[in-house]
């Protein structure tokens, strides 16, 4: 006879049905705490240590993880204030479901064949912020899995999508600017392609824009612009060759040198906002007084910076919970959704209207 302490033993212990027990484990929502109680400590004394993974996995065909694909190195995502407030609004709620979160980098200049990305052991994925046509994002919709992209790019019915309105949050920060009296823009980006790049956006770079939130952001900037009454050519767009404030640093610095009549500057992020607020130091500007600045996200550093930023305010915690909650939601047989969030416009010491000036 056999000494083997199993699911049946636990419930014949405490009075309860094998699916009961099981539930315990797996589904404890469905239980009231002191009957949960109840079999866990029938379960400890009994030496029972809980379902074998391996046999639950194979008789649900569910891994118990997801994968949350980026197209970025790993200390970027550990250090990069957006990426972290997302991540943590996807883990809380991972980690609530009780399922395990795979980190999958699918860097550029690095060879798909030498990443996890094909065989992570995972239900499904959120794809955070890629190119259009990524391979990483290629290889993942091919796997006919349950796939959320978050911000970029909107696959229409091919995939879940969680965002915001990244064209009006641009136009309302260009608007801030224009009712202030600014009349001369700029607008600082971070990517317009998977290669970054750091100097003025002709014609031509901004057509083969292959990230869809430049593309937006850019439209909203430039459509409050003509309806201000000024040219659209009077817009001038410069890549910051990252998202990181050194990068914005050094790139403001060369977009004031050649744009010196610049009053007014629209930023992709907060960190590229910061890093041109330390442009305008190096080149004699003060901010806000001769350079205003509007950010984008309102991450923590941008109200204890000095000056505060003017920022475009979007839920990044709360992006990464519903991106976590959608995908869980189509694992278990939902339907694949949309959600866009809210923004707003945050106002704070960055900005100011332009000191009278000769052109």
């Amino acid at each position: 006879m056999s000494n083997q302490v199993t699911l049946q033993t636990v419930a014949d212990r405490v009075g309860v049905s094998r699916t009961t027990v099981s539930n315990a484990y797996n589904r404890p929502n469905e239980l009231g705490a002191a009957l949960r109680e109840r079999i866990l400590q029938a379960a400890a004394e009994l030496g029972y240590r809980g379902p074998d993974a391996a046999a639950r996995m194979l008789r649900s065909g569910h891994m118990g993880a997801i994968g949350l694909l980026f197209t970025e190195d790993l200390r970027f995502v550990f250090t990069d204030p957006d990426t972290t407030s997302f991540m943590q609004g996807v883990a809380e709620t991972s980690a609530l479901s009780g399922t395990g979160l795979t980190l999958l980098p699918a860097p550029p200049g690095v060879a798909l064949s030498g990443t996890a990305v094909d065989s992570a052991a995972v239900d499904g994925h959120i794809v955070f912020s890629v190119a259009d046509g990524d391979p990483a994002l290629e290889s993942v919709l091919s796997r006919n899995q349950p796939v959320v992209v978050v911000d970029e790019p909107d696959l229409g019915n091919r995939a879940s999508f969680v965002g915001i309105d990244d064209r009006a949050g641009a136009r309302l920060a260009a608007q801030h600017l224009l009712d202030l009296g600014h009349t001369h823009l700029a607008v600082l980006l971070g990517r317009l392609t998977s290669e970054t790049r750091s100097g003025h956006v002709g014609t031509d770079r901004e057509r083969t824009a292959t990230m869809r939130i430049a593309r937006e952001r850019i439209a909203g900037y430039r459509s409050a612009v003509v309806d201000a009454g000024l040219d659209e050519t009077s817009l001038v767009l410069w890549e910051a060759g990252g998202n990181d404030p050194d990068s914005a640093r050094r790139a403001a610095v060369d977009l004031i040198e050649a744009h010196p009549t610049v009053t007014g500057l629209l930023c992709f992020n907060d960190q590229i906002a910061i890093g041109a607020s330390q442009a305008g130091q190096l080149v004699g500007r003060h901010i806000p007084d001769d350079l205003s600045l509007v950010g984008f996200d309102d991450v923590p550093r941008a109200l204890t910076w000095d000056p505060p930023l003017t920022t475009i305010r979007q839920p990044l915690v709360d992006k990464g919970r519903v991106a976590a909650d959608l995908l869980l939601k189509e694992i278990h047989g939902g339907p694949p959704r949309r959600a866009i969030l809210p923004i707003e416009l945050v106002v704070r010491a960055s900005t100011a209207p332009p000191l009278a000036r000769v052109d």
